[in-house]
């Protein structure tokens, strides 16, 4: 067995060599298929040789949610494209759902990481806070 998969190796690497000529390579890629039929278990690996998957580290896993009133028309495409933007750049699940009733209402919801839920929280509080600074001036 070792001795065609040794042979099955050198053909592969002939077939993919970018040295080789364009014929050789041809040939080279019908005669591993050839192998192959003869002996399926050379076109995949050997169980026992295949790496594990790893394991996936346990996660801080947190949500955050906020329901914000009296949102202006002007400051709604900017609060939301915000919102947006912050929650993607931190990896988190967003979601944004939009009460347009007058005044409009957003309801805001997150999940992910403790420190990036956190994150978010804090980038909220200062936008809010920026627009009820500038909410009489528009």
């Amino acid at each position: 067995m070792s001795s065609e998969k040794d042979r099955f190796d050198k053909v592969l690497a002939i077939a993919v060599n970018p040295g080789a000529y364009d014929e050789e390579a041809v040939a080279a890629l019908h005669k591993a298929r050839e192998l192959v039929k003869k002996d399926p278990k050379l076109a995949y690996p050997l169980p026992h040789l295949a790496q594990p998957l790893p394991q996936a580290v346990p996660r801080d896993e947190a949500s955050y949610q906020a329901k914000i009133t009296n949102v202006s028309e002007f400051w709604l495409p900017i609060l939301l494209n915000n919102l947006s933007e912050q929650g993607y750049g931190l990896g988190l699940k967003t979601k944004i759902i939009c009460d347009f009733a007058i005044p409009t209402t957003v309801d805001v919801r997150c999940d992910g990481t403790k420190s990036a839920c956190d994150a978010f929280q804090d980038h909220l509080d200062l936008l809010l806070d920026y627009i009820n600074s500038r909410s009489g001036e528009n």
